[in-house]
């Protein structure tokens, strides 16, 4: 099982201007990035540099659409520090800032979803990491915000990362747009891209330049609450031998290993498996866990899953859920990301040891297999007996 990187500062910043000049750069100075075709790379996307009066690092015209390609600057290592900008996004389109790049393409991504309504629409900035080749931008709806963007004309972003926290401030606002408290990306450091059709100037890049914002994680929420399921195993993602939904005796018997959950109890299937091709077989994920209980009880359980779950407890059928997102009607609140809110059951306790089943799957045709997979699972009321 990949993990993550452990998250190092690193506050050397390198950009190489030409074939054969390397320039490296002060810590804690601002350092204009030229906009030219000598310091950028377009192997993985489509861009053209244009020059400019009254743009005196030039312009960068990206043409490659969203999840198609990305310009990324030449040789630059980034961990800590301000990166800003403007941009002049084009409406329906979903450019965004790469940062932390690795050589595979993983990084932390921030992104706009442009439209006229951007000012009051709930998801017109969006925090993403982008893993294994997957672009789980429906598992984060805490990580999106409204923001005063403009369409079709000039905007200033400016993005503060420091450790596993960011703020985004847009056309110079005091306040952040954006705050995200867990990067959730696996490196600790890397060089930056653009993704997605828009004209860039002015970027800057300031290493170690935070604005004071501390770089010490929000607590966890789901670890100091017993309620959440955190503590899981899982057997390898399969397709089902017999067509039709899964069953509690399709289950594996054997290949099981130890998964723990990530913030706030997020089963991220995602970090672990790549994308599945389009024509694959649906493939299911195993999951099993216990909860132990000091009586017979009945409980809710609230369920957050993407796309298609089954669960069973005690070796009984309990919920059924689909969290479809192009289907017309297919959408469980919150507009089809992976929430708490997506579903729920009584499950009915017996005392001493319970034992939970989940089969879930994401490659369902209008997803394309290349998106979010996972689950949270947490208990309402007070905690079961450990």
């Amino acid at each position: 099982m990949p993990m993550p990187l452990p998250r190092t500062r690193r506050s050397a910043l390198l950009l190489i201007m030409g074939a054969s000049t390397a320039l490296p750069f002060a810590v804690s100075a601002s350092t204009d990035v030229p906009l030219t075709s000598a310091a950028w790379d377009i192997s993985h996307g489509n861009a053209t540099f244009q020059t400019r009066e009254a743009f005196p690092g030039g312009l960068m015209q990206v043409t490659s659409e969203s999840e198609e390609g990305y310009v990324t600057l030449k040789s630059a290592d980034f961990a800590d520090g301000t990166i800003e900008f403007d941009i002049k996004p084009v409406t329906d389109e979903f450019p965004g800032l790469r940062f932390r790049q690795g050589p595979d393409g993983s990084a932390d991504m921030v992104y706009i979803r442009v439209g006229p309504d951007c000012p009051a629409s709930h998801d017109c900035l969006q925090y993403l990491p982008l893993i294994h080749g997957r672009i789980p931008w429906d598992m984060y709806p805490q990580y999106q915000a409204p923001a005063p963007i403009r369409v079709d004309t000039w905007n200033h972003i400016r993005v503060v990362i420091s450790g596993e926290r960011m703020s985004v401030y847009v056309n110079r606002e005091a306040t952040p747009s954006l705050q995200v408290a867990h990067l959730a990306g696996d490196n600790a450091h890397g060089t930056i891209a653009f993704e997605g059709k828009a004209l860039y100037a002015n970027v800057t890049l300031a290493p170690d330049v935070i604005d004071g914002l501390a770089t010490r994680v929000e607590p966890d929420t789901a670890a100091s609450n017993a309620n959440y399921l955190t503590e899981w195993e899982i057997a390898e993602p399969r397709p089902l031998a017999q067509p039709g939904e899964a069953t509690f005796s399709a289950r594996p018997s054997s290949g099981w290993r130890p998964l723990h959950a990530e913030d706030a109890g997020l089963v991220n299937l995602a970090r672990i498996y790549p994308p599945i091709p389009r024509e694959a077989p649906r493939q299911y994920a195993w999951l099993r866990t216990s909860i132990q209980a000091d009586r017979d009880e009945t409980r809710h359980m609230q369920v957050g899953f993407l796309r298609e779950i089954t669960v069973f407890v005690n070796g009984q059928p309990a919920f059924q859920g689909k969290n479809l997102y192009n289907v017309p009607g297919g959408r469980q609140a919150p507009d089809g990301r992976l929430d708490l809110a997506n579903g729920g059951f009584d499950i009915k306790l017996r005392k001493g040891r319970n034992d939970i089943v989940v089969a879930i799957n994401a490659n369902t045709p209008d997803m394309r297999g290349r998106y979010g997979w996972g689950l949270k699972m947490k208990l309402d009321g007070s905690a079961p007996a450990p």
